[in-house]
């Protein structure tokens, strides 16, 4: 018995430790939005960064760029608030930090 609480609680702890470095620097992109099943997963074109974008709830797309690395960046409107936005090669969207 006593090894599977000792077990349980090195568990706990070691999670801890992981969630406690998940925090963000000033000026670093925020709120991801994983690609949704079913959906390819890769920002290859201007449509499929688009897709991406809108897919993660995102409308009024503007000012769609590609980027020296392959990633997207943009202006977009979620809950009536124009944000930054970032689609990176794997199809991930990033709302990005003002």
């Amino acid at each position: 018995m006593k090894p599977i609480l000792l077990a349980a609680a090195a568990l706990l702890a070691s999670t801890s430790l992981v969630i406690a470095q998940t925090g963000t620097s000033p000026g670093t992109a925020t709120t991801p939005s994983v690609p949704p099943a079913g959906m390819p997963g890769t920002a290859q074109s201007a449509t499929s960064a688009r897709t991406q974008i809108e897919a993660s709830g995102y409308t009024n797309i503007k000012e769609l760029k590609r980027q020296d690395d392959g990633s997207w960046r943009a202006r977009a409107t979620k809950n009536n608030e124009e944000v930054a936005i970032s689609v990176d090669s794997t199809g991930l969207v990033t709302q990005m930090s003002q």
